[in-house]
């Protein structure tokens, strides 16, 4: 998902409360914060020597642990949240979101989204931690299972990747 396709997700739902699911039947307590929403530009280098060079968009969740709610905060809250921070720093809607989060026993993690369930009431955004890869690697195995031969334009895999040439070349 990435950062626009969220922010519609939130406009266009007002009134329903905003869950996240970091675990099968394990959500991120009512009481979260968005505590603070990182606008970050990533400049890196992978072991094969290849650059890249990209944006996204994280998302911090927090609980302070002093509060109980029965009620997760709402989607309009949600989007005021990310207005203040668009009003500040622009936001880039085509980049992927991403959500960090971590409590008591549970260390903290970058969460992608997996899906999202909208039912009347409420809007629950399904998490999960990605694997770290190997991009050379990847790289590879994609172009050797591609028929247009190893040297072509990248492949949606390889983009969701964060790779832009074939590794193999």
């Amino acid at each position: 998902m990435n950062t626009g396709e969220f922010l519609d997700l939130l406009d266009q739902n007002e009134g329903k409360e905003l869950m996240f699911e970091y675990k099968q039947n394990e959500f991120v307590p009512m009481a979260y914060h968005i505590t603070e929403v990182k606008t970050m530009h990533v400049d890196s280098v992978d072991c094969g020597g290849f650059a890249h060079s990209y944006d996204e968009t994280v998302v911090q969740l927090w609980i302070s642990g002093e509060e109980e709610k029965d009620r997760a905060m709402e989607t309009e809250k949600a989007l005021k949240i990310f207005n203040i921070v668009d009003s500040k720093t622009a936001l880039k809607r085509d980049t992927p979101i991403f959500f960090e989060w971590g409590h008591a026993d549970l260390l903290t993690s970058v969460y992608k989204v997996q899906a999202v369930e909208n039912t009347d009431n409420k809007i629950v955004v399904k998490l999960f931690v990605p694997p770290t890869v190997c991009k050379p690697r990847v790289a590879l195995e994609i172009a050797q299972g591609n028929s247009g031969g190893c040297c072509g334009s990248p492949s949606s895999e390889m983009v969701e990747l964060g790779l832009t040439a074939k590794k193999c070349c």
